[in-house]
């Protein structure tokens, strides 16, 4: 799909947050939304062309906090 139009849909329509990226090759850009209320992520592939695909999606995320060493 175009970028923007994702982005948008998962912002406005699912109530999603971009909570980290990187980069997968020069081109391509991976990103975690997820659903603060209900912890649902997508995992979304972005390419330089303007395009994005999602690449997995899910239930119950939970981000982990590192104990101190």
């Amino acid at each position: 799909d175009d970028t923007v139009r994702l982005e948008a849909q998962l912002t406005h329509e699912v109530g999603a947050q971009r909570q980290a990226q990187g980069y997968r090759e020069p081109d391509a850009l991976i990103e975690v939304w997820i659903v603060p209320r209900t912890g649902d992520w997508t995992i979304v592939q972005s390419y330089a062309n303007g395009t994005s695909c999602i690449v997995a999606m899910g239930a119950f995320w939970e981000t982990l906090t590192p104990e101190p060493a």
